[in-house]
């Protein structure tokens, strides 16, 4: 009995670590998450779109995300980040204490990029992924999710 017990109690605890462990961004005014989803790049710089649909497998707690190094916040379920870059390289990581996601895009004026981070049950507290998709799915997707307030602030 005390064995079964046991069994629960770690992927209770795994998770109640990743919840308390990542990062804290708060969620934009709803005016400006509308704004956000015009999928519009301005003329001079690229657009990049990283998001997280909301999926129940992994759902629990946010997932830190930095870009060029720097601490951009964490995405929560059904959440998304948007930033308007000078053409230039950027990279965009994630990391779990089990894994880490990294992508690297050559920015160009006037693109649009869509980056889907993905969190994924783990042994003991979870694994992240983060892949380029389409403009079709991720504006499909990114229409279902809520603007953060990101702490990286582009030149």
């Amino acid at each position: 009995m005390k064995l079964k017990r046991l069994f629960w109690l770690i992927p209770v605890l795994a998770l109640s670590w990743l919840v308390v462990s990542c990062a804290s961004t708060s969620k934009a005014p709803e005016s400006k998450s509308s704004e956000a989803k015009s999928f519009n790049a301005p003329v001079d710089k690229g657009t990049v779109y990283l998001y997280r649909t909301g999926r129940a497998v992994g759902a629990a707690g946010q997932l830190s995300v930095k870009v060029n190094t720097q601490d951009a916040g964490g995405t929560g379920p059904g959440t998304f980040f948007k930033w308007d870059l000078k053409p230039g390289t950027y990279t965009f990581a994630s990391s779990t204490g089990e894994s880490s996601a990294v992508v690297q895009l050559d920015v160009k004026a006037g693109q649009v990029y869509y980056l889907r981070q993905d969190a994924r049950l783990g042994v003991g507290s979870g694994r992240v992924t983060i892949k380029e998709v389409d403009a079709t799915k991720g504006q499909d997707e990114v229409k279902n999710c809520k603007l953060l307030v990101s702490s990286y602030v582009p030149d």
